[in-house]
């Protein structure tokens, strides 16, 4: 089941995550299978999970085709659901966004001290 968000002021998630998968994106509009990553220790689980959390709500106009996401994430459950995400990773001191995907209008702004976490975790993987 695909799990997904209209215009919500935090994200939804669930809190059995048994794995966050995380590939470079090809664009809007679905998940590139190629992962380069699949995080399923609960200590990484968890602060992506919070971080995640921590994202602010907006809608944004996006223009899909000058604006692309750099990563897309899998988040699987324990109870077999599953969301799909876009991200836009922020430089070091900026916002990142993440959106439900097929859902770019209704993405969730990351604070810059949460890109801080987003990044490492990406770069040490």
């Amino acid at each position: 089941m695909l799990l997904f968000g209209c215009q919500e002021k935090e994200m939804t998630l669930l809190d059995d995550i048994s794995s966050i998968s995380i590939s470079k994106s090809y664009g809007y509009g679905g998940v590139n299978g190629n992962y380069f990553t699949v995080i399923d220790q609960d200590t990484l689980t968890s602060k992506l999970q919070r971080v995640l959390k921590n994202a602010e709500g907006k809608r944004k106009r996006v223009n899909v085709e000058k604006e692309k996401p750099d990563y897309d994430i899998v988040i699987d459950y324990k109870n077999g659901e599953t969301h799909l995400l876009n991200l836009i990773l922020g430089n070091e001191g900026e916002k990142s966004r993440v959106m439900y995907v097929g859902h770019e209008n209704n993405g969730f702004d990351i604070p810059s001290e949460d890109t801080k976490i987003l990044r490492e975790i990406i770069k040490n993987q």
